[in-house]
Protein backbone atom coordinates (compact mmCIF):
# COMPACT_ATOMS: atom_id res chain seq x y z
CA UNK A 1 0.00 0.00 0.00
CA UNK A 2 1.39 3.57 -1.40
CA UNK A 3 1.78 5.74 2.30
CA UNK A 4 -0.11 8.77 1.98
CA UNK A 5 1.60 11.95 0.96
CA UNK A 6 2.61 14.50 3.93
CA UNK A 7 3.59 17.07 1.01
CA UNK A 8 3.01 17.68 -2.55
CA UNK A 9 0.01 15.90 -2.51
CA UNK A 10 -1.17 17.33 -5.89
CA UNK A 11 1.50 15.63 -8.00
CA UNK A 12 1.38 12.47 -9.76
CA UNK A 13 2.46 9.49 -7.66
CA UNK A 14 6.24 9.06 -7.24
CA UNK A 15 6.88 12.73 -8.04
CA UNK A 16 8.37 15.17 -5.51
CA UNK A 17 10.18 18.66 -5.54
CA UNK A 18 13.59 18.63 -4.30
CA UNK A 19 16.31 21.38 -5.00
CA UNK A 20 14.00 23.94 -7.11
CA UNK A 21 12.83 21.03 -9.47
CA UNK A 22 10.84 17.79 -10.27
CA UNK A 23 11.86 14.50 -9.93
CA UNK A 24 10.52 11.01 -10.58
CA UNK A 25 11.42 8.69 -8.02
CA UNK A 26 11.41 4.88 -9.79
CA UNK A 27 11.11 2.02 -7.66
CA UNK A 28 14.19 0.54 -9.25
CA UNK A 29 16.90 2.06 -11.33
CA UNK A 30 15.28 3.22 -15.07
CA UNK A 31 16.64 5.22 -17.92
CA UNK A 32 15.77 8.10 -19.24
CA UNK A 33 14.81 7.67 -22.37
CA UNK A 34 15.64 11.57 -22.59
CA UNK A 35 19.76 10.90 -21.74
CA UNK A 36 20.20 6.98 -21.89
CA UNK A 37 23.94 8.08 -21.90
CA UNK A 38 23.61 8.68 -18.38
CA UNK A 39 22.76 5.06 -17.12
CA UNK A 40 19.66 3.52 -14.99
CA UNK A 41 19.05 6.03 -11.90
CA UNK A 42 16.16 6.52 -9.10
CA UNK A 43 16.00 9.70 -8.80
CA UNK A 44 15.48 11.25 -12.59
CA UNK A 45 15.05 15.03 -12.89
CA UNK A 46 12.14 15.80 -15.00
CA UNK A 47 12.47 19.85 -15.10
CA UNK A 48 12.75 22.97 -13.03
CA UNK A 49 10.10 23.55 -10.93
CA UNK A 50 9.64 27.02 -12.85
CA UNK A 51 9.07 25.30 -15.77
CA UNK A 52 5.52 24.57 -14.52
CA UNK A 53 3.62 21.94 -14.26
CA UNK A 54 2.56 20.72 -17.65
CA UNK A 55 6.84 20.25 -18.33
CA UNK A 56 6.61 17.96 -15.83
CA UNK A 57 3.92 15.82 -16.86
CA UNK A 58 5.37 16.03 -20.58
CA UNK A 59 8.69 14.80 -18.82
CA UNK A 60 7.32 12.02 -16.72
CA UNK A 61 5.15 10.89 -19.96
CA UNK A 62 8.19 10.58 -22.10
CA UNK A 63 9.68 8.12 -18.87
CA UNK A 64 7.13 5.76 -17.89
CA UNK A 65 5.11 6.15 -21.07
CA UNK A 66 1.19 7.62 -20.31
CA UNK A 67 -2.19 8.65 -22.57
CA UNK A 68 -1.45 12.30 -21.36
CA UNK A 69 0.94 12.44 -24.66
CA UNK A 70 -2.23 11.40 -27.00
CA UNK A 71 -3.67 14.49 -27.94
CA UNK A 72 -7.64 14.41 -27.36
CA UNK A 73 -7.32 11.61 -24.32
CA UNK A 74 -8.72 12.90 -21.36
CA UNK A 75 -5.48 12.78 -19.65
CA UNK A 76 -4.35 15.23 -22.11
CA UNK A 77 -7.35 17.45 -21.48
CA UNK A 78 -7.02 16.95 -18.29
CA UNK A 79 -3.35 18.25 -18.33
CA UNK A 80 -4.28 21.20 -20.48
CA UNK A 81 -7.27 21.97 -18.36
CA UNK A 82 -4.48 22.46 -15.33
CA UNK A 83 -2.20 24.35 -18.11
CA UNK A 84 -4.63 27.30 -18.79
CA UNK A 85 -7.51 27.66 -16.71
CA UNK A 86 -6.11 26.44 -13.20
CA UNK A 87 -4.31 30.19 -12.72
CA UNK A 88 -7.41 32.18 -12.03
CA UNK A 89 -8.05 30.17 -8.48
CA UNK A 90 -6.23 30.78 -5.35
CA UNK A 91 -3.52 28.32 -4.28
CA UNK A 92 -5.94 26.24 -2.28
CA UNK A 93 -8.21 25.95 -4.82
CA UNK A 94 -5.15 24.89 -7.54
CA UNK A 95 -4.48 21.90 -5.44
CA UNK A 96 -7.64 20.55 -5.05
CA UNK A 97 -8.75 21.24 -8.69
CA UNK A 98 -4.98 19.10 -9.18
CA UNK A 99 -5.77 16.40 -6.76
CA UNK A 100 -9.39 15.71 -8.38
CA UNK A 101 -8.07 16.20 -12.06
CA UNK A 102 -5.53 13.70 -11.24
CA UNK A 103 -8.51 11.00 -10.28
CA UNK A 104 -10.41 12.30 -13.57
CA UNK A 105 -7.12 11.38 -15.53
CA UNK A 106 -6.62 8.22 -13.97
CA UNK A 107 -10.08 6.78 -13.93
CA UNK A 108 -10.61 7.48 -17.81
CA UNK A 109 -7.24 6.95 -19.02
CA UNK A 110 -7.66 4.97 -21.60
CA UNK A 111 -11.11 7.69 -23.07
CA UNK A 112 -11.06 9.65 -25.04
CA UNK A 113 -13.23 13.23 -24.81
CA UNK A 114 -15.23 12.78 -26.69
CA UNK A 115 -16.07 9.11 -25.33
CA UNK A 116 -17.13 10.20 -22.02
CA UNK A 117 -21.28 9.81 -21.92
CA UNK A 118 -23.35 10.96 -19.13
CA UNK A 119 -23.63 7.17 -17.97
CA UNK A 120 -20.09 6.90 -17.34
CA UNK A 121 -19.79 9.62 -14.96
CA UNK A 122 -22.51 8.65 -13.27
CA UNK A 123 -21.00 5.09 -13.05
CA UNK A 124 -17.89 6.73 -11.71
CA UNK A 125 -19.48 8.48 -9.12
CA UNK A 126 -21.40 5.56 -7.86
CA UNK A 127 -18.05 3.07 -7.67
CA UNK A 128 -16.63 6.10 -6.24
CA UNK A 129 -18.41 8.47 -4.02
CA UNK A 130 -21.65 6.62 -2.89
CA UNK A 131 -22.25 8.34 0.68
CA UNK A 132 -19.93 11.34 0.08
CA UNK A 133 -22.44 13.34 -1.65
CA UNK A 134 -19.87 16.53 -1.10
CA UNK A 135 -16.98 15.37 -2.46
CA UNK A 136 -19.48 13.55 -5.43
CA UNK A 137 -21.06 16.93 -6.14
CA UNK A 138 -17.43 18.73 -6.09
CA UNK A 139 -16.25 16.73 -8.74
CA UNK A 140 -19.15 17.17 -10.85
CA UNK A 141 -19.02 20.58 -10.61
CA UNK A 142 -15.38 20.22 -11.98
CA UNK A 143 -16.09 17.84 -14.98
CA UNK A 144 -18.90 20.52 -16.15
CA UNK A 145 -16.20 23.04 -15.98
CA UNK A 146 -13.80 20.83 -17.65
CA UNK A 147 -16.29 19.48 -20.27
CA UNK A 148 -16.91 23.38 -21.11
CA UNK A 149 -13.08 24.16 -21.67
CA UNK A 150 -13.04 20.99 -24.27
CA UNK A 151 -16.13 22.28 -26.30
CA UNK A 152 -14.81 25.69 -26.11
CA UNK A 153 -11.66 25.99 -26.30
CA UNK A 154 -10.41 22.18 -27.13
CA UNK A 155 -13.05 22.14 -29.56
CA UNK A 156 -13.23 18.43 -28.95
CA UNK A 157 -16.96 18.15 -28.85
CA UNK A 158 -20.02 19.86 -28.74
CA UNK A 159 -22.28 18.76 -26.11
CA UNK A 160 -21.62 18.45 -22.00
CA UNK A 161 -22.72 15.40 -20.80
CA UNK A 162 -22.82 16.57 -17.03
CA UNK A 163 -25.76 18.90 -17.99
CA UNK A 164 -28.00 15.73 -18.21
CA UNK A 165 -26.78 14.43 -14.76
CA UNK A 166 -28.90 13.78 -12.67
CA UNK A 167 -27.56 14.77 -8.82
CA UNK A 168 -30.28 14.29 -6.76
CA UNK A 169 -29.17 10.98 -5.33
CA UNK A 170 -26.20 13.23 -3.77
CA UNK A 171 -27.56 15.94 -1.63
CA UNK A 172 -25.68 17.34 1.01
CA UNK A 173 -26.86 17.77 4.77
CA UNK A 174 -26.71 20.61 6.39
CA UNK A 175 -24.41 20.67 9.66
CA UNK A 176 -26.86 20.93 12.25
CA UNK A 177 -24.97 20.92 15.49
CA UNK A 178 -24.87 23.90 17.94
CA UNK A 179 -21.29 24.40 19.87
CA UNK A 180 -22.56 25.73 23.34
CA UNK A 181 -21.03 28.35 25.39
CA UNK A 182 -19.72 25.97 27.47
CA UNK A 183 -18.20 23.65 25.09
CA UNK A 184 -16.42 26.88 23.93
CA UNK A 185 -14.73 28.06 27.32
CA UNK A 186 -14.05 24.08 27.46
CA UNK A 187 -11.81 24.48 25.02
CA UNK A 188 -10.74 27.73 25.29
CA UNK A 189 -9.34 26.31 28.83
CA UNK A 190 -7.74 23.55 27.49
CA UNK A 191 -6.27 25.52 25.05
CA UNK A 192 -4.09 27.60 27.43
CA UNK A 193 -2.74 24.07 29.22
CA UNK A 194 -0.87 21.05 27.44
CA UNK A 195 -1.82 17.64 28.90
CA UNK A 196 1.82 17.56 30.61
CA UNK A 197 -0.03 20.60 32.81
CA UNK A 198 1.70 23.24 31.57
CA UNK A 199 1.45 26.50 29.68
CA UNK A 200 1.03 25.97 25.54
CA UNK A 201 3.34 28.13 23.41
CA UNK A 202 0.25 29.51 21.60
CA UNK A 203 -2.62 28.53 24.08
CA UNK A 204 -3.18 32.63 24.26
CA UNK A 205 -3.32 33.58 20.60
CA UNK A 206 -5.44 30.14 19.90
CA UNK A 207 -7.65 32.18 22.51
CA UNK A 208 -7.69 35.28 20.94
CA UNK A 209 -8.08 33.42 17.64
CA UNK A 210 -11.26 31.89 18.91
CA UNK A 211 -12.68 35.34 20.75
CA UNK A 212 -12.40 37.31 17.20
CA UNK A 213 -13.83 34.37 15.16
CA UNK A 214 -17.10 34.21 17.39
CA UNK A 215 -16.97 37.86 17.54
CA UNK A 216 -16.54 38.72 13.62
CA UNK A 217 -18.11 35.62 12.33
CA UNK A 218 -15.55 35.25 9.55
CA UNK A 219 -14.02 31.85 8.15
CA UNK A 220 -10.69 30.48 9.91
CA UNK A 221 -8.16 31.73 6.66
CA UNK A 222 -9.50 35.49 7.01
CA UNK A 223 -9.03 35.55 10.82
CA UNK A 224 -5.52 33.30 11.22
CA UNK A 225 -4.23 35.37 8.09
CA UNK A 226 -5.98 39.27 9.35
CA UNK A 227 -3.29 42.25 9.06
CA UNK A 228 -2.44 45.00 11.52
CA UNK A 229 -3.20 47.15 7.95
CA UNK A 230 -6.65 45.84 7.77
CA UNK A 231 -7.50 47.42 11.01
CA UNK A 232 -8.11 51.34 11.05
CA UNK A 233 -8.74 52.55 14.31
CA UNK A 234 -11.20 55.90 15.30
CA UNK A 235 -9.26 59.29 16.35
CA UNK A 236 -9.74 58.22 19.93
CA UNK A 237 -8.45 54.76 19.43
CA UNK A 238 -9.52 51.11 18.79
CA UNK A 239 -13.06 51.17 19.93
CA UNK A 240 -15.38 53.06 17.18
CA UNK A 241 -12.84 52.12 14.29
CA UNK A 242 -12.95 49.30 11.69
CA UNK A 243 -11.49 45.72 10.44
CA UNK A 244 -11.71 45.46 6.79
CA UNK A 245 -12.60 41.40 6.00
CA UNK A 246 -12.02 40.39 2.05
CA UNK A 247 -13.61 37.04 2.19
CA UNK A 248 -11.38 34.49 0.58
CA UNK A 249 -14.15 32.18 -0.16
CA UNK A 250 -15.61 34.81 -2.12
CA UNK A 251 -13.27 37.01 -3.25
CA UNK A 252 -13.63 35.33 -6.86
CA UNK A 253 -17.23 35.26 -6.87
CA UNK A 254 -19.54 38.18 -5.26
CA UNK A 255 -16.66 39.98 -3.54
CA UNK A 256 -18.30 41.01 -1.32
CA UNK A 257 -16.40 43.11 1.57
CA UNK A 258 -17.38 43.33 5.05
CA UNK A 259 -16.39 46.12 7.12
CA UNK A 260 -16.75 45.12 10.89
CA UNK A 261 -16.86 48.17 13.62
CA UNK A 262 -14.54 47.54 16.46
CA UNK A 263 -16.24 47.14 19.79
CA UNK A 264 -15.01 47.38 23.42
CA UNK A 265 -14.85 43.15 22.93
CA UNK A 266 -13.04 43.26 19.33
CA UNK A 267 -10.87 45.83 20.73
CA UNK A 268 -9.89 44.15 23.72
CA UNK A 269 -8.76 40.71 21.68
CA UNK A 270 -6.79 42.72 19.45
CA UNK A 271 -4.76 44.31 22.76
CA UNK A 272 -4.44 40.98 23.68
CA UNK A 273 -2.90 39.08 20.77
CA UNK A 274 -0.50 42.67 20.22
CA UNK A 275 0.59 42.18 23.59
CA UNK A 276 1.10 38.25 23.18
CA UNK A 277 3.28 39.58 20.69
CA UNK A 278 5.07 41.74 22.40
CA UNK A 279 5.35 39.19 25.21
CA UNK A 280 7.19 36.59 22.97
CA UNK A 281 9.45 39.61 21.12
CA UNK A 282 7.21 38.91 17.80
CA UNK A 283 7.28 41.29 15.26
CA UNK A 284 4.85 40.49 12.86
CA UNK A 285 2.16 42.34 10.12
CA UNK A 286 -0.39 39.44 11.26
CA UNK A 287 -2.62 40.61 13.68
CA UNK A 288 -1.87 36.31 15.49
CA UNK A 289 1.10 35.55 14.16
CA UNK A 290 2.63 32.63 15.12
CA UNK A 291 5.24 33.07 18.27
CA UNK A 292 6.51 29.76 17.84
CA UNK A 293 10.18 29.69 17.96
CA UNK A 294 10.27 27.99 14.00
CA UNK A 295 7.33 30.27 12.30
CA UNK A 296 7.69 33.59 14.36
CA UNK A 297 5.61 36.31 12.54
CA UNK A 298 4.07 33.89 10.48
CA UNK A 299 0.11 33.53 10.16
CA UNK A 300 -0.75 29.86 11.46
CA UNK A 301 -1.50 27.68 8.73
CA UNK A 302 -4.48 26.39 7.71
CA UNK A 303 -3.45 22.61 9.13
CA UNK A 304 -1.63 23.83 12.44
CA UNK A 305 -4.81 25.82 13.56
CA UNK A 306 -6.77 22.57 12.77
CA UNK A 307 -4.54 20.81 15.10
CA UNK A 308 -4.41 23.80 17.69
CA UNK A 309 -8.39 23.58 18.02
CA UNK A 310 -8.23 19.37 18.03
CA UNK A 311 -5.96 18.75 20.99
CA UNK A 312 -7.66 21.16 22.49
CA UNK A 313 -10.72 19.53 22.07
CA UNK A 314 -9.51 16.35 22.95
CA UNK A 315 -8.21 17.75 26.72
CA UNK A 316 -11.88 18.99 27.05
CA UNK A 317 -13.57 16.25 26.21
CA UNK A 318 -11.21 14.16 28.88
CA UNK A 319 -11.61 16.81 31.25
CA UNK A 320 -15.60 16.03 30.67
CA UNK A 321 -15.49 12.65 31.10
CA UNK A 322 -13.38 12.86 34.46
CA UNK A 323 -15.57 15.16 36.05
CA UNK A 324 -18.45 12.58 34.81
CA UNK A 325 -20.14 14.61 32.56
CA UNK A 326 -20.99 14.68 28.67
CA UNK A 327 -18.99 17.34 26.64
CA UNK A 328 -21.57 16.99 23.75
CA UNK A 329 -21.03 16.94 20.25
CA UNK A 330 -17.46 17.32 18.72
CA UNK A 331 -17.76 21.15 17.45
CA UNK A 332 -15.52 22.26 14.91
CA UNK A 333 -13.49 25.61 14.28
CA UNK A 334 -16.16 26.75 11.82
CA UNK A 335 -18.89 26.45 14.11
CA UNK A 336 -18.03 29.61 16.10
CA UNK A 337 -19.27 31.01 12.86
CA UNK A 338 -22.63 29.83 13.21
CA UNK A 339 -22.64 30.31 17.03
CA UNK A 340 -22.00 33.73 16.52
CA UNK A 341 -25.13 34.38 14.33
CA UNK A 342 -27.10 32.16 15.88
CA UNK A 343 -26.39 34.25 19.41
CA UNK A 344 -27.50 37.48 17.68
CA UNK A 345 -30.46 36.14 16.14
CA UNK A 346 -31.90 34.98 19.45
CA UNK A 347 -31.06 38.74 20.75
CA UNK A 348 -33.42 40.21 17.77
CA UNK A 349 -30.77 41.51 15.63
CA UNK A 350 -32.13 41.74 11.67
CA UNK A 351 -31.71 39.12 9.51
CA UNK A 352 -30.38 41.19 6.67
CA UNK A 353 -27.96 42.50 9.36
CA UNK A 354 -26.59 39.12 10.16
CA UNK A 355 -26.70 38.13 6.53
CA UNK A 356 -24.17 41.17 6.09
CA UNK A 357 -21.76 40.42 8.59
CA UNK A 358 -21.44 36.99 6.74
CA UNK A 359 -21.25 38.13 3.87
CA UNK A 360 -23.98 36.35 2.37
CA UNK A 361 -25.56 36.65 -0.90
CA UNK A 362 -28.51 35.03 0.09
CA UNK A 363 -30.39 34.94 3.15
CA UNK A 364 -31.42 31.60 2.41
CA UNK A 365 -27.73 30.76 3.33
CA UNK A 366 -28.07 32.96 6.43
CA UNK A 367 -30.72 31.15 7.60
CA UNK A 368 -28.92 27.67 7.49
CA UNK A 369 -26.30 29.57 9.96
CA UNK A 370 -28.83 29.87 12.12
CA UNK A 371 -29.51 27.18 14.08
CA UNK A 372 -31.87 27.83 16.39
CA UNK A 373 -35.32 28.35 15.69
CA UNK A 374 -36.33 31.80 17.08
CA UNK A 375 -39.34 32.65 18.47
CA UNK A 376 -41.60 35.92 17.41
CA UNK A 377 -42.54 37.44 20.24
CA UNK A 378 -46.20 39.09 19.83
CA UNK A 379 -47.47 41.86 22.00
CA UNK A 380 -50.70 43.07 20.41
CA UNK A 381 -52.65 44.73 22.67
CA UNK A 382 -56.36 42.77 22.00
CA UNK A 383 -59.67 43.35 24.24
CA UNK A 384 -62.27 41.60 23.86
CA UNK A 385 -64.89 43.43 21.98
CA UNK A 386 -68.39 42.01 23.68
CA UNK A 387 -69.20 42.11 27.43
CA UNK A 388 -68.03 39.02 29.27
CA UNK A 389 -71.11 37.10 31.27
CA UNK A 390 -70.96 34.44 33.88
CA UNK A 391 -72.98 31.66 34.93
CA UNK A 392 -73.81 33.67 38.16
CA UNK A 393 -75.32 36.50 36.36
Amino acid sequence: MNRKRKKHRGLPRRVYVNHGAYYFVATEPTIDPRNKAAGPKKWIKLCALEDGEPAMLNALAAIIGSPITEEGSMPWCCAEFKARMLGEYTPKTVIAYGRHLDVIADVFEHFHATQVTTKDWADFLRARYAGKANTAQKMTALAGKLFRFIIGDLGLRQDNPIDQLDMSGYRTKVRTVLASHDQVAAIRAAALVGGHGKQTPNGRMLVCIIDMAYLCWQRAQDIRTLQESQIRPSPSGLVGGSVTFTPSKTSRTSGLVVEVTITPAIAAVIERARAEKRRRQVISSYVFAATGHDNAGRPYSAGSLVEMWERARERAVAQAAKEGRDFGPLIQFRDLRALGATDAASRGEEHAEIQKRLAHTSGKTTSIYIKRAIAKVSALDMDLPWTIQTGSE
